[in-house]
């Protein structure tokens, strides 16, 4: 009887402590933001930036530098089959040609940027997939370097631009408003609390201590479930690398407005049939690679963005702020895509016999989503936390386990004809 008392008296102390004690990890917004604002039936995003972010970012960035630095030093430099948590590995990197060819589909105030006219660019591609031992999470991921006639910002160059524009797209599932178009984490409150658990210290204990904490990262796990679902559930598959839409996950910057991208598949190749949930996926996924440059095929993908309309935004529920902060700060929510379509804007043309050897130099070369233009900058906390975390993940990375040189290759990127 002394003991059921003892557990009721602590578990009556846990929950009471975590209603009443801070919640770092919730972000709270004003309930005096202004109401939203549209332009020719078109939302116009809102940002918000909290005072703590910066702090935020640090403790982020220094969790994922340490994760690295444990690794064995130069150990990507040693073992082509090496897989880094929560990087992954290169199955390929390809040239390629990105064709701007439909910007007449977009309405005129969205011709901006990379769609401001028609053209072609030189491209390399990197395809890969990440497998993330702590989140369960297994993906294919595939960053385009675009060979930009003018400087751009860029996160690794010494003067801060190059001619260089990058964008980064992770594998979804087939047809509209899949839970695996959005980002698995709504801001950078939830994956700074999500990375400080790692290694376990004093400021775990005090994460863990509050079950309001522990309610938001099993609603993480949740997500990374439901992102996971269709794998699990589609156990026989014939999927290549070439077959997957890609998606932004995030939403990015279009003039005035907001958008989110993909690239959406047109020639898709196939590979003998497989149970994706029993597989190593990391390993199939670089047999499949290997096939497809054996085969001599060409593949292709169309460049589609959604664009941000008051339609296609959830209706805000209590606690919410207004459409347009959620549309720019809301990493992971789900724009309608039957109430605002990917439009085509372009294609991808990838070939075999444009692989680049990934054991040389070329395996380092740094892809992060705000190498890009103004116009088309991503939007919310979490994209400005990961323009932190992928820049010195990516630098330490490249020096502790290459052994090579932060910045080195920004402009010597290998494109065509270069």
């Amino acid at each position: 009887m002394t003991f059921m008392w003892i557990a009721l008296s602590g578990i009556a102390i846990y929950f009471t402590y975590g209603f009443f004690a801070p919640h770092p990890s919730k972000r709270v917004f004003a309930a005096d933001l202004p109401a939203d604002s549209v332009e020719n039936g078109y939302l116009i995003p809102r940002e918000v930036f909290d005072p703590d972010e910066e702090s935020l970012f640090q403790r982020a960035s220094a969790s994922v530098a340490a994760h690295t630095k444990a690794l064995n030093k130069h150990a990507a430099r040693d073992d082509e089959t090496f897989h880094e948590p929560h990087w992954g590995h290169t199955s390929a990197m390809l040239r390629g040609t990105l064709t701007i060819d439909r910007i007449d589909n977009l309405p005129e105030p969205f011709r901006v940027g990379l769609f401001s006219k028609d053209r072609a660019y030189a491209v390399v591609a990197r395809v890969g997939t990440q497998k993330d031992p702590d989140l369960g999470l297994i993906s294919s991921r595939l960053a385009l370097k675009i060979d930009y006639p003018k400087p751009v910002p860029n996160t690794y160059a010494p003067s801060g631009e190059a001619a260089e524009l990058d964008l980064l797209l992770a594998a979804g599932n087939h047809g509209n408003n899949g839970a695996d178009h959005t980002f698995f984490a709504r801001d950078g409150h939830q994956v700074a609390m999500a990375f400080g658990l790692k290694p376990p210290s004093l400021k775990t204990l005090k994460t863990l201590a509050n079950w309001r904490n522990i309610a938001i990262l099993l609603d993480v796990r949740k997500r990374v479930g439901g992102l996971m679902a269709p794998m699990r559930k589609a156990p026989v598959n014939q999927d290549g690398w070439s077959a997957i839409p890609y998606y932004s996950l995030g939403p990015f910057a279009l003039g005035k407005g907001a958008m989110k991208f993909a690239l959406l598949p047109v020639k898709p190749h196939k590979v003998a049939e497989h149970d994706r949930a029993k597989v190593d996926f990391a390993a199939l996924s670089k047999q499949n690679m290997d096939d497809w440059l054996a085969s001599g095929e060409e593949t292709e993908f169309t460049l589609a963005v959604q664009l941000a309309t008051p339609d296609c935004i959830p209706e805000p529920r209590p606690h919410d702020p207004p459409k347009a902060v959620m549309a720019a700060e809301y990493c992971d929510l789900a724009w309608d895509e039957t109430a605002s379509p990917y439009i085509a804007v372009g294609r991808l043309t990838l070939s075999t016999d444009t692989a680049i050897n990934t054991a040389d130099v070329w395996g380092q070369i740094q892809y992060n989503a705000w190498n890009t233009l103004p116009e088309m900058r991503p939007l919310g906390q979490l994209f400005r936390m990961r323009k932190h975390v992928h820049s010195t993940h990516s630098n330490v990375r490249v020096s502790h386990l290459y052994g090579g040189k932060p910045g080195e290759l920004v402009g010597k990127c290998p494109f065509s004809g270069k």
